[in-house]
């Protein structure tokens, strides 16, 4: 291809791949935040292990909500006075944009050597259950951090936006709550309407078609949150999530096993991708800026502000939980905080200032090198912090746990009426195995209040109207 032919592929292209002077092919952004991002999400809620997501759930919310926007102040208010030192102009909203950004933690590689030795299930959740949520809340954050920007600029005007606005803040903190409020409501209402289309159908009948309308339910709900001005990532979470719990039960043999290894490689092969172009940028983009300094504080910050989610976050939740999080899992946890595909993606969508520039290069080195040192160490910490690995989960404890909960039901009902008594024993349950299971769910969840009564409702109400599953909403 001649120069010539290069100079009119880059005025008429109208792809996303386009091909400039110099013959290099470069990559839209967007095309990963439309296609990829959703797949990678959606099957990391599709395929999360929700009895030890949700026995862990408030550890899990408060590590991913609250940790990770401590992590951006922290971040950000570091990199802010970093940057005082160092010749290069950013604001205040241009740090805490970073410290947004850079705070979403993708341990991709770490996951997958925890999901190859069978490590500890506490651990795996934890870790499994921050990374799936803060991807979601580092792009909410990042989003009301430019609404932050733009509020400030409409009040103050453009010379004096780069102080604190009150107005602002509690501007930009309501759009966080609302646009992650909606896109919860509109992922999880698709999800159900999902679950309904396949129970009270025959298409389980016509399983290819079957594994099609899941697919394209679950993309619409991506679609219909970013068509409402919402995120779409919070929403195809949550609609993973409806589907695996409720619609899952529904689908056919053939398409269980199609939707769950469809769902698995497109997640494999957009990680990849990613990881690659990644690989590529550093070498051939164009648009960035490299300083020394700036990327050394950057490690510096990220690491700080990992330190002060993880620990004190762990010494409150240890307080009301009965599964108490060991110093060693903290460490754990703490090492685990890589950067991946997100914080990438979300660096690269926007380069036109210098700021941004060097926050992408800041943030391709952050991933590369935590990808090899955290995914290349992983198994010789684990031995260091003596943490439990080859522990199968199967059905064997749980069913223990039943048996032992039926032993002392019984005890219970002989110990309540005294030998010899004319009196009628108190009246039981019509089943102790489900009381045993009631028993074993109330222990589970410890003292979370509200997930134990979402449980009871879900078991009584949604999933018999929802599924197929026993028992039906008549006999509840």
């Amino acid at each position: 291809m001649s120069p010539n032919q290069g100079d009119q592929l880059s005025a008429n292209g109208s792809g996303d791949f386009r091909i400039y002077d110099n013959m290099l092919v470069t990559f839209d952004p967007e095309i990963f935040f439309n296609v990829f991002l959703p797949v990678i999400i959606f099957e990391a809620g599709y395929s999360m292990k929700r009895r030890h997501f949700f026995k862990n759930f408030g550890a899990i919310v408060m590590y991913a909500f609250i940790g990770t926007t401590v992590s951006c102040m922290a971040v950000g208010g570091l990199m802010f006075a970093f940057t005082r030192f160092l010749p290069m102009t950013f604001t205040v909203n241009d740090c805490f944009f970073f410290g947004a950004i850079i705070s979403a933690t993708d341990p991709v590689t770490v996951l997958a050597i925890f999901n190859d030795l069978n490590v500890d299930v506490t651990l795996y959740a934890l870790v499994f259950g921050e990374s799936v949520l803060n991807d979601a809340v580092a792009i909410v954050l990042s989003g009301s951090v430019l609404t932050f920007e733009e509020s400030s600029v409409e009040a103050y005007g453009k010379e004096k936006s780069a102080g604190f606005s009150v107005h602002a803040f509690f501007k930009a903190l309501g759009n966080f709550a609302g646009i992650f409020g909606g896109a919860f409501l509109i992922g999880s209402l698709i999800g159900m309407a999902t679950a309904l289309l396949t129970k009270y159908t025959k298409i389980r009948e016509f399983p290819l078609l079957e594994t099609a309308l899941f697919f394209l339910m679950s993309y619409a709900s991506f679609q219909t949150a970013e068509a409402t001005g919402l995120t779409g990532i919070v929403a195809v979470l949550f609609c993973g999530i409806c589907q695996a719990h409720y619609t899952h039960n529904n689908l056919s043999d053939e398409s269980k096993a199609r939707t769950k290894q469809l769902f698995e490689l497109m997640n494999f092969l957009a990680e990849n991708f990613v990881f690659l172009y990644i690989g590529v940028s550093v070498f051939t983009f164009e648009n960035v800026k490299w300083n020394a300094w700036f990327i050394l504080a950057s490690f510096v910050s990220i690491i700080i502000g990992r330190a002060i989610n993880i620990y004190p976050l762990s010494f409150l939740l240890n307080l009301g939980r009965r599964n108490k999080i060991s110093a060693n899992l903290m460490h754990m946890m703490m090492f685990s905080g890589l950067r991946g595909a997100i914080a990438y993606a979300l660096a690269i969508r926007n380069t036109s200032s210098e700021a941004r520039q060097h926050m992408l290069s800041a943030t391709m080195v952050i991933v590369l090198v935590t990808v090899m040192i955290c995914g290349g160490f992983v198994t010789p910490l684990l031995q260091l912090f003596k943490i439990r690995v080859g522990v199968e989960e199967d059905e064997s404890s749980h069913a223990a746990d039943v048996r032992t909960a039926m032993s002392r039901q019984r005890q219970y009902s002989t110990m309540e009426v005294p030998r010899g008594s004319t009196q009628s024993p108190p009246e039981q349950p019509s089943s102790l195995q489900s009381q045993a299971e009631q028993d074993i769910q109330h222990r589970s969840f410890g003292k979370a209040f509200l997930v134990a009564k979402w449980y009871k409702f879900d078991r009584k109400f949604l999933k018999p109207f929802l599924t197929n599953s026993r028992p039906n909403l008549m006999e509840t």
